[in-house]
């Protein structure tokens, strides 16, 4: 963000525009972010500033709280642009709920001569006057007071439903709440079809010949009565279930397959399941200091299990429990250095045929037979033969891509040219201007203004007010254009940057320590894809701020015979090279990329077996722009014909 707001708004006067999401009763859009949005938008058309978003609405952010909130963490390290004059909220409670957090964010503001303003109707403040610093200090108090009162009125309604034995949050799988509050079984289920896979539906109208209806409450009951047989684990029980049909449900109520972790939920609320409730979560619960069984006395009236069945459960977990060994010292755990950023090829195209994130997996460590392995997610079959691959053929392979990135000096002042001229490709031919030349002369032209200024105050031609204004104004604009650099210096200093941070992991990956080579790695790297089944990495993703070297990267093998100190022509592959427009999206070249540079460092590495759509992939570049300038969702699905919650996926880029 802070390299658009350089580039993109030079003499704009910009606005800083927050929107979070709050929890609201349904039909209320008062807090919606389209609403929030709406009323931003209007008031920044009012004062004629330029809005920049900045957005926490993926899931409700917490106002009394920071670290959660990853966009007003953006907002906030742009306060220090030249050109920034507002902080735009909906409302304060926007911003912080707490009146110190408020206090702190005034001072900052004033120093830097910025205005916090809150656009609600009826809500409208600004700090440029002293009224409205006075009447924004109430109000954080009043909000900060409401917070901590709802928070004490919801711990307490806690307190009181728990002594009447009602749970509290998600009801535990295969069961709901009934009007009553206790729990009971649920009808709610899904159709296994032939090819494996579920889909919901109506119980008694098949989707499909042969498909078998089974309810999320057999589901539960299918795993204790298999766990207590004593024969099967909990990852072996996962495999079993799905070998079976069983489906499970995700947290938006869709089928699925049962992994291990799904087990080990069934398994540890067995308490639940008897018509008990206890003050601790479930996966917070001890099961090694004493017989479970014996301990905790089951309600057999608000039961939706057999208690002898919930019995033999507590029985068997409380003989397989792990009891904890004093071996004198905390022995740390082995950092693994790719895991939870390697996916599992299989699911990443499961994932992308159905258009299903929630079916990425990632590998995780651990150890078997006397060696460290990556290990596919357990519980989870997407269809690879094998599980696991050792720690040192997949980092040595990883040492390999990462190799294969770096470039020599003269390849680089290739990727400049190349960067240089797709720049200047999009831009007016007609128009040939010495960038250094027009730098100078705006500099000049700056200084002259700051000087007639000066005159015209001393000579008495304008007020105080005005010549402040003025003056700040032409020294913003002169800083901007003494730190202006060309697109040819930026570029060189983009990927010089980057080419020296992967420089540096490709000299010390070999001779690093697992923590050191987990950091470099996963400050480097999005994720990489691995085939198990291959053993080779099929795909990679470097972080946005390594894009553009990506792309010019694998730019350099599109002509002749790949090496980097060929003298490729710069006017033939630059063509090759996207701008980052709607025209040509940078996603679609980034995965182009990526299978360029695979096949040159790993020979006989498939391509993708599936890519993005090149025209949803412009269509859905035509949508978030659109948001950007203010469009609502809902006008937005109703002229591209889909729904207002996938528009929300593609502007909040969690669904591509």
């Amino acid at each position: 963000m802070s390299s658009q707001l350089t580039s993109d708004f030079r003499s704009e006067r910009i606005a800083l525009c927050y929107i979070r999401l709050s929890w609201t009763r349904e039909g209320d859009d008062s807090q919606s972010p389209d609403r929030q949005r709406a009323n931003i938008l209007r008031k920044c058309q009012q004062e004629g500033y330029t809005p920049v978003w900045f957005e926490d609405v993926d899931g409700h952010k917490s106002g009394r709280e920071v670290k959660n909130r990853p966009g007003w963490q953006a907002l906030v390290a742009q306060l220090g642009h030249p050109n920034v004059v507002a902080v735009i909220a909906n409302d304060l409670s926007r911003l912080h709920r707490k009146g110190w957090r408020i206090g702190k964010l005034l001072d900052t503001l004033e120093q830097r001569g910025i205005a916090l303003i809150t656009a609600a109707p009826g809500k409208e403040i600004n700090t440029a006057t002293s009224m409205g610093k006075f009447v924004i200090n109430i109000t954080a108090t009043f909000d900060e007071q409401y917070a901590d009162d709802i928070a004490d009125k919801v711990k307490d309604g806690i307190r009181h439903r728990k002594s009447r034995g009602k749970s509290v949050g998600r009801p535990p799988f295969g069961t709901i709440r009934g009007a009553d509050g206790y729990l009971q079984p649920s009808h709610e289920g899904a159709w296994w079809l032939l090819d494996g896979s579920y889909c919901k539906g109506n119980p008694a109208v098949p989707p499909k010949d042969g498909a078998v209806w089974r309810t999320y409450y057999q589901t539960a009951e299918r795993i204790l009565r298999l766990y207590v047989e004593g024969k099967l684990g909990a990852e072996a029980l996962a495999y079993h279930m799905n070998d079976e049909g069983y489906p499970f449900r995700d947290r938006k109520g869709n089928p699925r397959v049962v992994c291990r972790d799904d087990v080990r939920r069934v398994l540890a609320n067995w308490p639940e399941y008897g018509g008990v409730v206890l003050n601790q979560p479930a996966k917070n619960r001890a099961i090694h200091t004493e017989d479970e069984a014996e301990s905790i006395n089951l309600d057999s009236s608000r039961a939706v299990f057999p208690l002898d069945l919930l019995q033999k459960v507590a029985q068997v977990r409380n003989g397989r429990a792990l009891r904890p060994v004093d071996r004198g010292h905390k022995r740390a755990a082995y950092p693994y250095p790719l895991s939870y950023i390697t996916r599992c090829a299989h699911c990443e195209t499961l994932a992308t045929a159905e258009s299903d994130p929630a079916k990425r997996t990632n590998f995780n460590g651990t150890f078997m037979n006397g060696n460290r392995r990556y290990r596919h997610k357990p519980g989870v079959n997407c269809g690879c033969g094998n599980r696991s691959v050792q720690c040192e053929q997949l980092e040595a392979d990883f040492g390999r891509l990462i190799n294969g990135l770096t470039v020599s000096q003269q390849a680089l002042a290739m990727m400049v040219e190349l960067a240089a001229n797709t720049e200047s490709h999009t831009a007016d031919d007609d128009l040939v201007v010495d960038p250094h030349a027009e730098r100078q002369r705006n500099i000049e032209r700056i200084k002259k203004k700051i000087r007639n200024t000066k005159t015209l105050f001393a000579e008495g031609h304008i007020e105080e007010s005005e010549f402040r204004q003025r003056l700040a104004d032409n020294e913003r604009e002169l800083a901007q254009w003494e730190t202006y650099t060309t697109q040819r210096e930026q570029a060189l200093l983009e990927l010089t940057q980057c080419l020296n941070t992967i420089e540096e992991v490709v000299q010390v990956w070999d001779i690093a320590e697992p923590k050191e080579r987990q950091v470099m790695a996963r400050n480097l790297f999005d994720y990489i894809v691995y085939d198990l089944d291959k053993q080779r990495i099929v795909d990679f993703r470097l972080k946005p701020w390594a894009d553009r070297f990506l792309v010019l990267r694998a730019a350099l093998y599109e002509e002749g015979s790949g090496t980097e100190t060929q003298n490729a022509s710069v006017q033939g592959q630059k063509r090759n090279v996207p701008h980052t427009g709607v025209q040509t999206p940078l996603r679609l070249h980034l995965v182009m990329a990526a299978c360029q540079l695979l096949e040159t460092i790993f020979p006989g590495v498939p391509r993708r077996r599936t890519c993005p759509n090149p025209a949803k992939v412009t269509r859905n570049e035509f949508i978030r722009q659109r948001y950007a300038a203010g469009e609502l969702m809902s006008d937005l699905s109703k002229e591209y014909g889909i729904s207002s919650q996938r528009i929300s996926q593609i502007v909040h880029d969690q669904r591509r």
